[in-house]
């Protein structure tokens, strides 16, 4: 909880302020040494989920845009994971799920421990003419 009220708080800071220090990975975890959930990113969802009732979830989530934070340790969006992404993730404290299908959670942090392989490019093929 006070990783999101630290999150509201700092987006609401006077314009010309300096930007609040960067939440600790604590912060960013929920205080939580384990994710509740791991896997693969794909299309914004969650896929190869390690808990079966979690695979497709919305990496957004029910409620405010999660933290997230790229392989290299800065931070990302969800917008910004790629397909592949190996990732874990945390659920607010409080969470709720939406029991649909696929379930819908308040989703706290998304964290990519493997980042996607990037596709080398290939030449184009020059039509004959």
């Amino acid at each position: 909880m006070l990783a999101a009220v630290t999150g509201l708080v700092t987006g609401c800071s006077p314009a010309g302020s300096p930007a609040a220090p960067a939440p600790s990975a604590s912060e960013h975890l929920g205080g939580q040494p384990t994710p509740d959930v791991t896997g693969v990113a794909v299309g914004g969802a969650l896929t190869e989920a390690s808990d079966p009732s979690f695979e497709g979830m919305a990496l957004a989530g029910l409620g405010a845009e999660p933290s997230v934070l790229a392989a290299d340790g800065s931070q990302a969006t969800v917008a910004e994971l790629r397909d592949g992404d190996r990732v874990e993730v945390w659920l607010a404290p409080e969470a709720r799920c939406a029991e649909s299908a696929p379930v819908q959670c308040d989703v706290l942090t998304v964290r990519v421990t493997e980042a996607a392989a990037v596709p080398s490019p290939t030449a184009t093929e020059t039509p004959a003419p």
